[in-house]
């Protein structure tokens, strides 16, 4: 029997994330064998694991927060919008190519039904608790018979289901009420969350009364607004930093993604300043410029080329730290050859000439998780680290001295102050970060788990848990 909860939301970024999480934290630490699992995910911010599938940040955060090895299966669909009505699509971990969206809706229609029944029977099979995320709200009425990520899980096996609102958005018992109205299956949702709540939450309690006698829902939890950092589920979450530290720069050209990069520099209260053409000043005060991952290099280039980031980055090569990551590091390089259109429709792109490399874009994905260790030369000492890559290009020149070494092979690039690297995550290093931007920074695993904790203590102790578990025990 499938013993699965399904968080459902009234819309997008109303907690149904950061609530997941916390039920897998809560009924791992009862002693249970918890699996994250989300069907369909749209985020740019992913991250690719040891068999080199590429899932969504979120569905890894909810595993660690279970206990759980991350999988796969935890979320079999995965969407990364690249602009102009198209997407790359994730299935299972892998990457079948870019599809428009009357195609992508073609291929869930034929295929999502078995491969996310085949995903929960997987998992089901494994572990003793699927706590499940929706995506988006749960009632989007004018795409029903294509959403396969919210009510529909719930349905293949009439397991139940919690519905989350953000008061903050405003309209919190219409959004609550509406939602379970519009919504197909709404017998499957048994309880209602309310989530940022500022302030006395007594405040509600006569609405709360009316929304349970309207809609038969009990509201089973009030959580209260907080403060704590954790990654973030896609680039919305990552608008603007909490701290505004502008001796760090970010690049955030239009295409920028894995936006989970600089998770350390929110959860160690760093900070950094977004750069766009709106504040290229904000280059010539900063001492570090890092130039992120990018979704499509080439546009990226020419925006930076067009708003005059390019030339700025070109004059201040010699008098800042410029870090370059993945699509970033390419970028830095003299040029990127797609011959095969794999990115691009032009065939070769000048880059900034600043590193000696060149990038060849190639048809087949390169995805997985690498340990390395930093180049001694220019790091003294054994220091070792743990990342993941993904990424089209492939550097198939290279004439500086590398940053590290996997598996004994040179990786990424070293110029002086320039720095660039394939590995995501690599500021997770603390080693490495603290040198790059000349800081004493905490650690950032022990960080995220005590946040993770604190985050997850803070829902469950705010809601009747007794009666979530009676729905799966």
């Amino acid at each position: 029997m499938v013993k699965m909860i399904q968080v459902l939301g009234t819309s997008s970024d109303s907690g149904k994330s950061t609530l997941a999480m916390s039920l897998c934290y809560y009924f791992s630490g009862k002693g249970y064998r918890v699996a994250p699992f989300k069907a369909v995910n749209m985020s740019l911010n992913s991250i690719s694991l040891k068999d080199s599938s590429e899932i969504s940040r979120a569905q890894w955060l909810q595993a660690i927060a279970a206990g759980a090895e991350p999988s796969k299966y935890m979320n079999p669909f995965l969407i990364k919008p690249e602009g102009m009505g198209k997407s790359q699509i994730i299935v299972e971990g892998k990457s079948i190519g870019s599809m428009k969206i009357e195609e992508y809706y073609s291929y869930l229609k034929n295929n999502a039904q078995a491969i996310i029944k085949g995903a929960i029977d997987r998992l089901s099979g494994e572990y003793d608790i699927i706590i499940s995320e929706g995506a988006g709200s749960a009632a989007e009425i004018n795409m029903q018979d294509r959403d396969f990520a919210n009510s529909y899980v719930s349905s293949m096996y009439g397991t139940p289901a919690i519905l989350i609102s953000d008061i903050e958005r405003g309209g919190v018992f219409a959004s609550l009420y509406g939602t379970v109205k519009l919504m197909p299956d709404s017998n499957l949702v048994k309880y209602l969350v309310i989530n940022r709540m500022r302030g006395n939450s007594e405040m509600l309690s006569p609405g709360i009364l009316k929304l349970e006698e309207l809609t038969g829902k009990k509201v089973i939890g009030v959580i209260p607004y907080s403060g704590i950092s954790l990654p973030g589920e896609d680039s919305l979450n990552y608008n603007k930093p909490a701290i505004q530290n502008h001796r760090i720069c970010i690049i955030k050209y239009p295409h920028m993604e894995v936006y989970s990069d600089f998770d350390p520099f929110y959860l160690l209260n760093i900070g950094f300043t977004f750069v766009d053409k709106d504040n290229i000043d904000a280059l010539d005060r900063c001492d570090v410029i890092i130039l992120p991952g990018s979704k499509l290099v080439g546009e990226d280039l020419h925006y930076m080329e067009k708003y005059g980031i390019a030339s700025k980055l070109i004059a201040l090569q010699a008098t800042k730290t410029i870090i370059g990551i993945c699509g970033g590091y390419q970028m830095l390089g003299k040029r990127v050859i797609d011959t095969d259109n794999v990115e691009s429709a032009e065939k070769e792109i000048k880059c900034l000439e600043i590193l000696d490399i060149e990038t060849e874009f190639k048809n087949k994905k390169i995805t997985g998780a690498v340990s390395y260790t930093l180049n001694d030369k220019i790091f003294p000492g054994e220091i070792h680290g743990e990342g993941y890559e993904i990424h089209y290009g492939s550097i198939v020149r290279n004439m500086e001295p590398p940053l590290a070494y996997i598996d004994g092979k040179p990786e990424g690039s070293v110029r002086g102050n320039i720095y660039g690297t394939n590995i995501h995550g690599i500021f997770e290093n603390r080693a490495l970060l603290n040198r790059l931007l000349n800081i004493e920074s905490g650690d950032y695993r022990k960080t995220l788990i005590k946040n993770i904790d604190a985050t997850s203590k803070l829902f469950t102790g705010n809601m009747n848990m007794e009666l979530l578990e009676d729905l799966i025990l």
